[in-house]
């Protein structure tokens, strides 16, 4: 499977007004910089659950533990025709013990416009996560 491009990203850096060949759900206090995005998803489950049914959704994810205790798990998402590849980023921070916040970020390699599968992934996503943690 091929691996992400670039190093791991900062979603506190990520800045607003992205290209057409990408989406971002998350909220200020996370994405700090990016102003008003699509919604960050809220889940009723541990960080460590969540990021272990993203492992399970999409097994070659690479993943880290930031230092305040944020998981973060990047993969290439590969589009079913064409064969473009996709890196997608998501963080996970604890909100609770048995609650976390997700971001999402995903974005094509190339081409100035994605015809919203960016955002259709993102969706697409969050619907398979909660699937999976509803078990």
């Amino acid at each position: 499977m091929p691996k992400p491009a670039g190093s791991w990203i900062s979603f506190a850096a990520l800045e607003p007004g992205l290209p057409t060949n990408r989406y971002l759900a998350c909220n200020p206090s996370i994405c700090e910089a990016a102003g008003n995005t699509g919604n960050a998803l809220d889940f009723a489950y541990s960080a460590t659950d969540v990021a272990a049914a993203l492992v399970r959704l999409q097994p070659d994810a690479e993943q880290r533990e930031l230092p305040n205790g944020d998981i973060q798990l990047r993969y290439v998402a590969v589009t079913p025709i064409a064969r473009f590849r996709d890196d997608v980023d998501v963080l996970i921070r604890p909100t609770g013990a048995d609650a976390s916040q997700v971001a999402i970020y995903s974005r094509s390699r190339i081409g100035l416009s994605d015809l919203g599968k960016n955002k259709s992934r993102v969706e697409t996503l969050a619907k398979q996560l909660e699937a999976e943690l509803a078990g």
